[in-house]
Parts: structure tokens; sequence; C-alpha cells
């Protein structure tokens, strides 16, 4: 960036980043800690994405072509195709996750197992999205889905990894620098903005659902909570987890997915740049979110002193990180601004996503 451009952008681009910088610093901010899904979560607002009809759950949408075959027979053949390598590999909210070599294909798969008792929008929301995303070198591919006696299986594309949040914890939660934290926010942008042009909202952005594999590249998966966008109607579920959920779920208003998952996106950034969350407020108030009595005050940014970070990447925070979600900064406006695109006369969406 030439000096013109950079005193151009600190004069008139940024928004009120002094405004914002507390006499803080990381030992005086909330730690990272491990986040489950929201107990409270609606499954009964899931819609279909086509019809815009409450989804079927005993329409056999989901099934691949395998599903004219019994239950059984269908099963018989999935031993015979797949090994299982790591019956422990993972264990997610709603099920669990083994590691398993495809025969057929000769790759390794990651296969999730759900039990029957899960609500079975949450099941069709998750395979309906990967279906729709398809193939996205930013987004854990999804490949197919069965479904068994006593569980529902999905299957999905290995990444050779560990989530962010074992990264960090692995590291002490020491902050991230600049240039890889960026290339994992640009890589979850994309993905994002991918899911966004398709009508997706994801709904449950954190550390713990984005991957990092051997090279450092970032991946987004479970889409378990997503929602299907429709034109002019805004969401009342509660969904998310604690640390990361939009200020506007934990008042119980109405609320747009896109904008929830940019602000959840801004606590990831925050978390990787500075080592800890930035705000407390949001995991106290979204466990007594029915008592008028503990309202969510708004939210201000403050920024540790002791850690040194960009005026462009404050700024971007600062953006994310909006408490009004229609002064929010937009996916469009990210993919712009100068900490995510720099001075690349390539756009960041052409660029190889699996670089």
């Amino acid at each position: 960036m030439s000096l013109f451009a950079k005193a151009l952008f600190e004069n008139l681009h940024v928004r009120d980043v002094s405004a914002a910088e507390g006499k803080i610093t990381r030992v005086d901010s909330p730690k990272i800690v491990m986040e489950k899904k929201s107990v409270d979560f609606d499954t009964s607002m899931i819609r279909s994405p086509v019809s815009g009809r409450k989804a079927n759950p005993t329409k056999k949408i989901y099934r691949d072509s395998s599903s004219e075959l019994s239950p059984a027979a269908i099963e018989r053949a999935f031993n015979m195709r797949y090994t299982i390598e790591n019956d422990k590999f993972a264990r997610g909210a709603y099920g669990k996750v083994d590691l398993a070599y495809d025969k057929m294909n000769k790759e390794k798969v990651v296969i999730k197992r759900i039990p029957k008792s899960t609500p079975i929008k949450m099941v069709q929301a998750e395979v309906k999205a990967g279906q729709i995303v398809g193939v996205h070198g930013d987004i854990a591919t999804f490949h197919k889905y069965h479904d068994f006696g006593d569980h529902h299986v999905l299957i999905f594309q290995y990444i050779d990894g560990k989530d962010l949040f074992s990264y960090l914890e692995e590291t002490g939660f020491s902050p991230m620098s600049e240039n890889q934290a960026r290339d994992i926010i640009t890589s979850i942008v994309r993905a994002l903005h991918h899911s966004h042009e398709k009508a997706i909202a994801h709904r449950d952005i954190k550390l713990e659902n984005i991957l990092l594999d051997s090279k450092g590249k970032a991946y987004l998966i479970d889409y378990g909570l997503c929602s299907f966008i429709e034109d002019g109607k805004k969401s009342r579920e509660w969904c998310g987890s604690d640390n990361y959920i939009a200020p506007q779920i934990v008042r119980r208003e109405s609320y747009c997915g896109k904008q929830a998952d940019i602000f959840s996106l801004g606590v990831v950034a925050f978390a990787l740049l500075f080592g800890v969350f930035p705000f407390e407020c949001l995991r106290v108030n979204s466990r007594h979110s029915n008592d008028p009595s503990r309202p969510l005050p708004r939210l201000h940014v403050r920024f540790p002193t002791d850690v040194k970070l960009s005026l462009e990447a404050k700024d971007l925070l600062i953006g994310m990180l909006e408490d009004d979600a229609d002064k929010r900064i937009t996916m469009d406006e990210i993919l712009k601004h100068e900490w995510i695109a720099g001075s690349d006369d390539e756009p960041i969406l052409a660029r190889a996503s699996n670089e």
C-alpha cells in the first residue's frame, strides 16, 4: 500500500478505532474456553431451501441412489466399502465421528453417526446444506448420506489436522501473527460468502468448527445448525455458542443469519489475534437470556493493549463486532477490506482456495 493510500485509509476509512481502545490487557480479558452448541435450539423453524415449506421428516429426499435397498443391505454394502480405522476419532454434540478408509476411492473419510433420537430436521438441514454447498476449497465436502436402522450416517471429506480451539490450546492461547490469522480468516470469509450466496447461514461459527490441515489451510465444517435464508425473512431461533453468539440472538430479537455469521467470525478473528475472547457478557447473558433483569449491555470492542495489532485489523474487528446488526460490516465490504484484500491485484474470490 502506498504512503498516500495508507494515509487516506487511516484518516478516512477507519472506523472509530481510538474510541474502542481500552486500558486492558489479555489478563483482564475473558479466557477462551471450549463451547457447546446451544441447548435450546428450536428445530421447528428449519425450512426446505427449495420450496420454502417446512421440511417433512418422513419424506426420503436425502437418501442416496442406494435407498431402494433394504437398510440391512445398505449397511452390509457400507461395511464392505469402508474400513473403520478409528472409531473414537471424535465426538460431536449429537453423535460420534469415525475415521475410515474408502476402499473404492482409496481415500480416508470422516463418518458422522447420529442417533435417530436426534431431531430429524437437524440431520436434514446438514445433509441438504452439504448438497447445496457442493465442492468448495474452503469447506469440508459432504459426500453421502445413509439411513441405518438406529442411526443416520453422514460421510465427509477427511481433513488431516485439528480444529482451531485445539491448535490455540496447544500454543497456550498465544496470539497468532496477523499473517497467519489473515490466511485463516480469509478462507472462512470465502466459505461463508459461498454459503451465503447459496442462501445458507451457518449459525455456529466458532473455533471448534474450523479445521486446520497439516499445512495450515483452514476449512469450515458442521452445518448442523444452519438455516436456509428466505428473502425478507428473519430468524427468531436461539442457536449458536455462548461466546460467539450475536447480540440480537441473546436479546431474543429477530435476526439475519448472515449478519450473525459475520459477528461470530469477528469473535473468531479476535480470539486468533489476541488469544482471548472480546466479550465476557455474551457468555453470562446468554445463560440468563429470559431474565429481564439481566439485559445485555451494548457491546463495545476493547483491545488488549499488550498485543500489537495493525490499524487495518482493528478496523475490521470493530466492523464485524458491531452491536447494531444493520451497521455491521457486510460480507461484500469484508471482501474489499484492506486487511483482507490487501494490495493484491487478484480478487480474493478468484484466488486458489487450496493454495
